[in-house]
């Protein structure tokens, strides 16, 4: 039953899968971890965790029939891409460099339900991909995806942590994968490097200092006092992956095709999209995973990035932005202005 199920879930696209047993109480995996973080506030800004803690730390919650979790995951593109201070593909986070996942894997997933339904290996199937209240990363790790790593990103141990989850719950009980054991060993390099020390202790991150907080969930309201330490993402950040020994160049897996398929705005220069208009904004970021930081997220991310970078290519922009009729693009251009031309003078 596990194999026809991994089976299919290759055959739809997915590089990785396993299966995780739901226990009789419908307790996810680390639940009581997920309770102390939120317990102590480590959830910051994001209101919607706390809110829907009790579904994410027993699945039974809202699947009272679920006996397994089958989950999944594609990598996306772990290469460098662009020219710091000039393209804007070099200041966003890999992941949301590519297509819309949503999208991608909603597709993928509608399919392989159907299919595992039809080859009678469930009666019963729901699937979400960041899309629902579901501890997704604590069950890939228990379906042996791979481990959580000391900077909370589940890391397969041949293929990096470069990859996007997915997850199917199913009504019946196919043979479990083993966990994949830890391998982070004394290496520290992720906590020393983030920029903000958002990784108070090995594998627990405080998201109110998380710059992915406020560059994507929150729109690019990054508070002043973390302008400096945004350094050159416009949105999202790398750092903590980027430094890790388990996605050296070398070992980066090879990314998903779709995910992979280029998007007009791969084009675009940090300039552009700090001066960019809704039309354009509409045009270019089509399919995008982009799309939800909005417009506004976005330029107020490039400027902060262009200003951080003293990026010499943007000073127009940033000069037209001075009129914008939106005071958080006004105010945070002049602060890039005045970075660039402090280190000029």
């Amino acid at each position: 039953m596990t194999g026809i199920a991994k089976a299919l879930a290759a055959k739809h696209g997915f590089a990785l899968s396993g299966v995780a047993l739901v226990p009789e109480s419908g307790a996810a995996p680390r639940a009581a971890e997920l309770t102390s973080w939120i317990a102590k506030g480590l959830h910051g800004p994001l209101e919607y965790m706390p809110e829907t803690q009790d579904r994410r730390s027993n699945i039974r919650a809202r699947f009272e029939w679920a006996k397994s979790v089958l989950c999944l995951a594609a990598f996306y593109d772990g290469q460098e891409r662009g020219r710091v201070g000039r393209d804007l593909s070099a200041h966003v986070a890999r992941y949301a460099r590519g297509r819309d996942y949503h999208r991608v894997f909603e597709k993928r997933l509608k399919l392989l339900s159907r299919e595992l339904i039809d080859s009678g290996i469930c009666t019963r199937a729901h699937y979400y991909t960041d899309t629902g209240p579901v501890f997704e990363r604590a069950w890939a790790e228990a379906a042996g995806l791979g481990w959580t790593g000391k900077n909370a990103c589940l890391i397969h141990p041949r293929k990096g942590s470069y990859m996007l989850l997915a997850e199917m719950i199913l009504d019946c009980s196919p043979a479990p994968d083993a966990p994949e054991p830890f391998h982070c060993g004394t290496c520290t390099r992720c906590l020393d490097a983030c920029p903000t020390q958002a990784l108070t202790v090995p594998g627990v991150l405080d998201a109110s200092k998380c710059l992915v907080t406020y560059n994507i969930e929150l729109n690019g309201n990054t508070p002043r006092s973390m302008w400096n330490e945004q350094g050159k993402w416009a949105a999202g950040c790398d750092i903590c992956q980027e430094v890790c020994p388990f996605n050296a160049p070398r070992r980066v897996a090879e990314a998903d095709p779709e995910l992979l398929a280029p998007l007009p705005w791969q084009s675009m220069t940090l300039a552009e999209c700090i001066g960019m208009d809704r039309a354009e904004f509409d045009r270019r970021f089509v399919s995008s995973t982009l799309r939800r930081t909005g417009i506004n997220g976005l330029r107020l991310g490039a400027i902060t990035a262009a200003g951080n970078m003293r990026s010499g290519e943007c000073v127009d922009a940033l000069r037209g932005c001075l009129m914008d009729e939106d005071s958080a693009i006004r105010e945070r251009a002049e602060w890039a202005l005045a970075k660039i031309f402090e280190v000029a003078h």
